[in-house]
């Protein structure tokens, strides 16, 4: 199956909110975490579960803010991700 792109969102058992992307954003922007660089890998591995592994330390913090590990995420010379109303929660 193709994938080219992930949608994340905030989540709680009663609401989803995909995560606002800061203003100038394109299709195709990387979204990075300052304290985590590196290189995207060309081609996922299913059996090493790596979205499995990762995705419980996605979260958004009180202030609204979309974070790996308690750091931010974002686009490079543009800003944080961030959620619209929902904080304190899991990234899906």
């Amino acid at each position: 199956i193709l994938s080219e792109a992930m949608i994340m969102c905030a989540s709680t058992p009663e609401k989803v909110e995909i995560l606002n992307v800061p203003a100038g954003s394109v299709i195709g922007d990387r979204v990075t975490c300052k304290a985590y660089p590196g290189n995207p890998d060309a081609q996922l591995n299913p059996k090493k579960k790596v979205w499995e592994t990762l995705a419980p330390d996605l979260k958004v913090n009180k202030e609204k803010v979309a974070e790996f590990r308690g750091e931010p995420l974002q686009i490079e010379g543009k800003g944080v991700l961030t959620s619209t109303t929902l904080s304190g929660v899991k990234i899906k």
